[in-house]
């Protein structure tokens, strides 16, 4: 679902917010702010409710989720004096006051590239695919050494690019620890923990397999 507000447009399945026609990436949890208050649209999402979801059984300040607001409004160009998109509720919570429209989903360009992780074939179409062990990560690497979130993968144009989400054993490409947005193509090495995934170019009907007619299923061979 794509969903336009003010100068923004907010692809939910894709994980993928513009702003003036212009790629705007997100923090992890800026991003999973703005989902649950456009969600939850016009209701006020209380600061407990928030801290649960950004927070999951780990205490946190109130100033966290006070920075996170800070960040999603200065990405949309919203101002806490004249909030037209996030507005403030004293002392309760926050909630999404702007109009929204929502807009018709768009053909997804097929992917070009692909990771394969432990025979497992994980195609990246154009957009923000989190990898990580959490399951609603779209790019599932369920590993101890596997940060719930570790990676970002954008593909833009079959363009693709990783980035490490400050994980606790790190991310590397080529056997180089990266430490910022880096270029990955086909037949690039990838190790996210100590999981090991291939970047490969993606044939849409490699791992298609032709059975016989169902018809011929069963029927029985004449003797010679």
């Amino acid at each position: 679902m794509r969903l336009k507000f003010a100068d923004c447009v907010l692809d939910l399945r894709a994980r993928q917010l513009e702003r003036q026609g212009e790629n705007l990436p997100l923090e992890p949890k800026v991003y999973e702010l703005l989902e649950a208050l456009i969600k939850r649209r016009p209701a006020v999402v209380t600061n407990i409710e928030l801290d649960e979801l950004l927070w999951p059984q780990v205490y946190v300040a109130r100033t966290s989720l006070t920075r996170l607001v800070s960040e999603l409004r200065a990405a949309l160009g919203d101002t806490p004096q004249a909030s037209h998109i996030i507005r403030t509720v004293y002392k309760t919570g926050y909630s999404f006051c702007a109009d929204v429209i929502c807009m018709p989903a768009t053909a997804a360009s097929p992917a070009t590239i692909e990771l394969v992780w432990k025979k497992q074939f994980l195609p990246l179409p154009d957009g923000e695919h989190l990898a990580g062990r959490d399951a609603e990560c779209s790019l599932v690497i369920d590993a101890s050494t596997v940060s719930r979130r570790h990676a970002r993968i954008t593909i833009v144009s079959g363009a693709a690019t990783i980035e490490d989400l400050d994980s606790t054993n790190g991310t590397q490409v080529n056997g180089s620890r990266i430490s910022g947005p880096t270029r990955i193509s086909p037949g690039d090495e990838l190790l996210l923990g100590s999981e090991v995934l291939q970047v490969r170019r993606r044939n849409a009907s490699a791992h298609t397999v032709k059975v016989e007619d169902d018809s011929k299923i069963g029927e029985k061979v004449p003797r010679k």
